[in-house]
């Protein structure tokens, strides 16, 4: 390949790398709700399983409701 298409290839990773940094830092923060010391869901408010927990500790929603809540969000 030419030198051409490599520098488009790499311009156009650039770009869309920039936008999703972007996204994610325009993103609004949601802060975790815990009653009596229990992190729960934002959506459903039942319990956020602790292997999810542990997987990623800054979640906000048990996984079918981050599911939900991605799909919604496209």
């Amino acid at each position: 390949m030419d030198e051409r298409y490599h520098d488009q290839a790499r311009e156009l990773t650039e770009r869309r790398t920039a936008e999703a940094v972007r996204a994610v830092r325009n993103r609004p923060i949601e802060a975790p709700l815990e009653v009596e010391g229990e992190r729960v869901c934002l959506g459903c408010r039942e319990p956020i399983a602790i292997a999810r927990l542990n997987a990623n500790p800054a979640a906000v929603r048990c996984i079918d409701c981050q599911t939900d809540h991605e799909r919604r969000s496209k």
